[in-house]
């Protein structure tokens, strides 16, 4: 278990990758998970937020008067000095997010304007750009005096009081509306949801770095040579290889799922438990498609720096078309038919699909274990990508090995021939020298 232990003492050497991929952005997401808003009960009712907003009537007219009972009845108003310092203030200091100013003789105007047809008078406003409740309240007010002109203009003898009742009454009816809860699933039970939908980018960045940092190391040049000509079996040191990677997969996705079900068990126990049981099957699923891809990087000799953008970069890409970023039913329709090529898709189908189960029932586990099953394919055929790279490689190392043993050899052959020649040279000595003395002798 040699190379088990160097695979994971290899990925203990950068402590880093595991404290900002896996808990920082876990982290990030129980805070995100824990202050985003998912509804309510039923039972509960909607009641509009209120705007602070401040009315300057220098006109007094009818139709001023009713434009600032109609602004009462959609926020709180403060009362403002009729200045321009105080009004600067005001806005700067957030004593109000909305002050409308209406001058002298608007509504004569207003009404004169929209009865013969010319371009109605505007109002003054002031509201800060830093948040949107001005600028709602602006719309308001625009609606309430297009109805008003527009009744004017019809009505050629109403009197100003006539034209505020009018726009009172247009203004005061609303659609009837009804909340309705998606799915099984109560809005709680959501916030486990959005954090495993979350965990894509947690697992894709984590998991990527940490097993392309581990395999890239292994997989240098020189280390790769020397195993190949270790007497350790290739079997064995491929099924060590993957049990590392597996296992550092298993801690990330283990200590994921560990941190949702304790921070949130309250939106978990509300799922049931065949439908928990599949969330965590899917999310175990998913890991696989990053521990493939470490693999591949691993095989391509990508660097360590770049292993790191690859997993941001995949990580960013692959959650938003998932829909941690943004909800997928506000995506472009053509951004939603991308999605369907990415793992994330059927993932965020898988768990959506898992946290509505309210029984194991034959129609509702089946679709989950699809976008299971495409989610493996992902996995066979990222892997299947790295297998035939790592063919290449070893083709490659096993080349070399042997040209380097065919120069030995060669240079051995040469070196052999040389000391022939000169134990030949030796032999014809030795044969002259004896010749000389048996003809000494004679």
């Amino acid at each position: 278990m040699q190379v088990f232990k160097t695979a994971i003492k290899t990925v203990l050497r950068h402590p880093m990758y595991l404290i900002v991929y896996a808990g920082f952005l876990s982290m990030m997401g129980v805070f995100i998970a824990s202050g985003l808003t998912f509804g309510g009960t039923n039972d509960s009712e909607f009641s509009p937020y209120e705007t602070k907003f401040a009315v300057i009537d220098r006109d007094g007219s009818a139709l001023s008067d009713g434009l600032a009972a109609y602004l009462r009845e959609q926020g709180i108003e403060v009362p403002i000095e009729d200045s321009q310092m105080a009004l600067q203030d005001a806005v700067a200091k957030g004593q109000s997010s909305y002050i409308l100013i209406v001058p002298e003789g608007f509504g004569d105007a207003f009404v004169e304007a929209a009865r013969t047809g010319d371009e109605l008078p505007t109002l003054e406003t002031v509201y800060s750009f830093y948040s949107t409740e001005g600028s709602l309240m602006d719309q308001m007010v625009n609606s309430y005096l297009g109805i008003a002109g527009a009744y004017a203009g019809i009505e050629g003898s109403a009197s100003q009081g006539d034209i505020v009742q009018h726009a009172a009454e247009v203004m005061a009816e609303s659609a009837e509306t009804d909340s309705v809860e998606v799915g099984g699933t109560s809005s709680e039970a959501q916030r486990f949801v959005f954090f495993l939908q979350w965990g894509t980018y947690t697992l894709f960045a984590s998991i990527i770095v940490c097993v392309g940092v581990m395999m890239t190391t292994l997989n240098r040049t020189d280390l790769r040579r020397r195993n190949l000509v270790s007497p350790l079996p290739s079997l064995s040191y491929g099924l060590q290889l993957a049990a590392s990677s597996l296992l550092v997969m298993t801690a990330v996705w283990l200590w994921t799922i560990c941190l949702g079900i304790t921070v949130f068990h309250e939106a978990a126990s509300m799922i049931s438990g065949p439908g928990l049981a599949l969330m965590v099957a899917a999310s175990f699923v998913f890991a696989t498609i990053p521990l493939s891809v470490g693999y591949l990087l691993g095989q391509l000799g990508v660097g360590e720096f770049a292993s790191n953008a690859l997993g941001n970069i995949l990580g960013m890409v692959i959650s938003f078309l998932g829909g941690a970023w943004i909800s997928f039913d506000l995506l472009d329709p053509s951004v939603q038919m991308l999605a369907h090529f990415s793992p994330a898709y059927w993932y965020t189908g898988a768990l959506q699909a898992a946290a509505d189960m309210s029984a194991a029932t034959p129609e509702a586990v089946i679709p989950i274990l699809e976008n299971m099953g495409v989610m493996l394919l992902f996995t066979a055929a990222i892997f299947a990508v790295a297998l035939v790279a790592m063919k290449r490689h070893c083709l490659q190392a096993i080349c070399f090995v042997c040209i380097q043993n065919m120069r030995k050899a060669k240079a051995g052959v040469v070196r052999l021939s040389m000391l022939m020649n000169q134990s030949l040279v030796a032999l014809k000595r030795l044969f002259s020298l004896w010749m000389v003395k048996m003809y000494t002798l004679r």
